[in-house]
């Protein structure tokens, strides 16, 4: 006789097995680069060494135009975006993380820019817009920033891949960083060296 408890637990393994998970539009390699410490982010409050991630997947906005600045001691690169007209008052999802060397979305290909450490932005967002016939260029700004900043030595676009928008820093030096983020903006700010 089989006891009602072992067909429970077998229905439950069953109905387990069966579900699939929502993947996320895209996540970050699985090994990340070992990063300085946090108490290694003097001179920048809220800096942090680690992965940062965030944002709703219901903003899904347009980007539309990159900043750099130095200023106060602070070197930064600010994404922006127009949110849609429904969008929650939230960042869209975004990570930014160290990597060792950066490569181009979907394709894999090295890509080259000044500095001894990598920072990679990744954010969801409407580069091109795939909707209708013809596709539509939304961000039109340079992919390439060579600002040669103390600490931001140069960023460069690495992809634009099934709505999500990545972008490689190049910085002098291993330093951590703060992030701002909002529904129409994401940036990033270094310590200026």
């Amino acid at each position: 006789m089989v006891r009602p408890s072992l067909i429970l637990a077998l229905a439950l393994v069953a109905t387990a097995c069966g579900q699939r998970a929502e993947e996320p539009a895209a996540s970050p390699p699985p090994e990340a680069t070992p990063t300085p410490t946090e108490t290694e982010a003097e001179g920048l409050p809220g800096a942090t060494c680690r992965m940062v991630d965030g944002g709703n997947p219901a903003n899904f906005p347009d980007f539309v135009e990159v900043e750099v600045e130095s200023a106060d001691g602070v070197d930064a690169i600010t994404f922006r975006f127009e949110p849609q007209p429904d969008a929650p008052a939230r960042p869209p999802p975004h990570f930014v993380y160290f990597t060792e060397k950066l490569i181009t979305e979907g394709e894999g290909r090295p890509v080259h820019v000044e500095g001894e450490a990598f920072v990679v932005v990744s954010f969801q967002a409407v580069g091109h817009d795939l909707s209708g016939e013809t596709p539509v260029e939304v961000y039109t700004g340079p992919e390439r920033f060579d600002p040669g900043f103390p600490t931001l030595r140069e960023a460069a676009m690495l992809g634009d891949f099934e709505g999500q928008v990545s972008w490689g820093l190049g910085l002098s030096d291993k330093v951590c960083y703060r992030i701002d983020a909002g529904p129409d903006h994401l940036t990033v700010e270094f310590p200026s060296a």
